[in-house]
């Protein structure tokens, strides 16, 4: 005979109350059983679209296969089938939404986003950083949401001004035609134009800042890639020896060197201003907001911006490419924007109001994002919890969703939806009701382009501005033309849809109608 303690007192219990207990125990273990064959038998199952290969333990052909027939098969799949499916990808087993399920997950509290991140671009490792969910990531979010949103007007003079630095520094003003990498052009204007609002206008302009930045988004994404190539439980190990992930570590050390000092400094400024009776300095960047943000908790400043520098540049200059290659490939839409830009800007000014009544331009910016945007899936969660959807699917916990970006082509949604149309989103705002849903900045199930919900992306109406000041120099400074022989404009790999690194432009210095830079 056994005891136990019971609620009511630590006395031993009787023969019959010790059966009754075993008996009770034995049958909620039978009742849980019940219930999760249950819940199992019920599941919706999933087609798996590439199951694993026989003999294949560590998973590597399937990942290798999939980047490189990605994009035939979720194209081609989710054509053929309108409910979820699953893939074998890079980043491991995802099962993926059809749009019209994007509503019902886009707030789910079970979903993560941040931890789905964490998990894609092993967070947890020295060197990825900046993608760990923690403090930093979401200060990272906050201050993209409030702040770079809320301060959109104050700063939207300090870009153009960025910009007539960046592009006399990176394009000169020779009147000669010559040509230039398109990539690397933009990477070189948008890290310009987003430091200057980052890191204010002292930092904005050190060489080794600029160098950092503009490599590590695009380091870390290689050093992911092929650090995902290899077994899960092999990755804290692996990572050690691999260049790519030596690299980002490197670059990670270099960042703090930078911007330690800085940070100490205003801090110091600040003390000084208080023990002196004098008012505390402020500063309208991103260092400021984070502290702001940060509430006197403990975060990493590197960590910070370089979590921003990622999030920003390396879409922006993607958005900003693509956006190029379409106005270069239709000559008549860039005498069309500068005659809109010359009116709207002579009117307004370099001013909040003035960028949102460049409604051709949001257009363009809109109808490129649908026709290339920059991943195949979007809405990328893990379930932190069974989740069961409207039509009987069940998301497991601990697996990967996403959502197929695919109403994008959908000829009911948009007629003719494989033309690039740059003035589809400016007539679709007189119509009634969509004068809203037609803009660039504006998510739904229809435009998934910046995902869907609360966590739709957070910088998207700084990007949108950013790139509008941008195209406005770029566009009346600058004649611009394809190169011959301009290679496809989009490669695949993976979910990631790229413009691809090869293309080159042509352009030489013109003289602008108005003076921009004095607006």
């Amino acid at each position: 005979m056994f005891s136990l303690p019971v609620l009511t007192g630590l006395y031993p219990l009787t023969d019959a109350q010790a059966q009754q207990s075993v008996f009770l125990v034995i049958a909620l273990i039978a009742v849980t059983l019940i219930h999760t064959a249950w819940v199992k038998y019920n599941r919706k199952p999933t087609p798996v679209i590439n199951p694993p290969k026989l003999f294949d333990f560590t998973g590597m052909s399937n990942k290798v296969d999939f980047l490189q027939r990605s994009y035939k098969m979720i194209h081609d799949t989710s054509k053929e089938i309108s409910r979820p499916y699953s893939v074998y990808s890079d980043v491991g087993p995802i099962m993926l939404l059809p749009p019209k399920l994007a509503d019902e997950i886009k707030n789910h509290p079970k979903l993560s986003f941040l931890k789905n991140t964490e998990d894609d671009f092993h967070g947890s490792l020295p060197g990825f950083e900046p993608f760990k969910a923690d403090l930093s990531v979401e200060i990272t979010v906050q201050v993209a949401k409030k702040q770079l949103t809320k301060f959109l007007n104050k700063i939207t003079r300090p870009l153009s001004k960025e910009a007539a630095h960046a592009l006399q520094t990176v394009l000169g003003d020779s009147a000669e035609w010559k040509e230039i990498g398109l990539v690397s052009m933009n990477l070189a204007l948008v890290c310009r134009l987003s430091s200057r609002v980052f890191l204010g206008e002292k930092l904005c302009r050190n060489d080794d800042w600029l160098q950092i930045t503009t490599e590590y988004p695009v380091n870390s994404f290689l050093a992911a890639y092929k650090l995902r190539l290899y077994p899960k439980f092999s990755r804290p190990l692996v990572h050690w020896f691999l260049p790519e992930c030596r690299l980002l570590r490197e670059q990670y050390a270099r960042a703090r060197s930078i911007i330690e000092p800085v940070i100490r400094q205003r801090q110091q400024e600040k003390l000084e201003a208080l023990a002196e009776g004098r008012p505390v300095p402020t500063f309208d960047d991103a260092i400021d907001w984070a502290d702001e943000e940060s509430k006197q908790f403990k975060y990493e400043p590197a960590t910070f911006q370089l979590g921003l520098a990622g999030a920003a540049m390396h879409t922006t200059t993607d958005l900003l490419s693509k956006i190029l290659i379409e106005l270069l490939s239709q000559p008549e839409l860039i005498g069309a924007l500068r005659n809109e830009i010359i009116e709207v800007l002579r009117a307004h000014g370099w001013t909040k109001v003035g960028l949102y009544n460049l409604k051709l331009m949001d257009s363009i910016l809109k109808e490129t994002q649908r026709v290339k945007p920059i991943q195949m899936i979007t809405m990328q969660r893990i379930a932190e919890a069974d989740i069961r959807l409207s039509d009987g699917t069940v998301i497991p916990k601990g697996a990967k969703c996403a959502v197929t970006n695919t109403t994008r082509l959908d000829a009911t949604l948009y007629e003719n939806p494989e033309h690039f149309d740059g003035y589809r989103f400016l007539k679709m705002r007189s119509d009634p009701g969509k004068e809203h849903s037609a803009q660039f900045v504006t998510t739904s199930v229809e435009s998934l382009g910046f995902g869907h919900g609360a966590h739709a992306c957070p910088g998207r109406f700084f990007a949108a501005n950013e790139v509008k000041v941008a195209l406005c120099h770029l566009i009346l400074k600058y004649d611009l033309e394809l190169s011959k022989g301009t290679p496809s404009p989009v490669t695949w790999y993976g979910f990631a849809l790229n413009v691809n690194q090869d293309v080159t432009i042509r352009l030489r210095r013109r003289k602008e109608e108005i003076d921009i830079d004095n607006l």
